[in-house]
């Protein structure tokens, strides 16, 4: 049994301007990023990326992101394992 445990990270969205695609990385996990066209698809690819980085080797980790994020720069996100 894993003792992953839901936590809360900052996630520091980063927007390169009109037609540029949104990047963001998480504070706390080192070297964990994820890009994306918009929001919605910028909060998929970070579930992805943290549950890839919270995963080890025989045990899968899946992460859902709790919080909706608005039009900000640095957002603390629940995130559930």
């Amino acid at each position: 049994m894993s003792d992953t445990k839901p936590g809360s990270y900052v996630v520091r969205i980063h927007d390169e301007g009109p037609g540029e695609r949104l990047w963001a990385e998480v504070d706390e996990l080192p070297g964990c990023f994820a890009s994306g066209r918009d929001m919605a698809e910028l909060r998929e690819a970070l579930s992805e990326a943290i549950s890839l980085y919270l995963s080890e080797p025989g045990h899968k980790v899946h992460v859902e992101l709790a919080d909706a994020p608005g039009s900000v720069t640095e957002q603390r996100m629940l995130v559930t394992c």
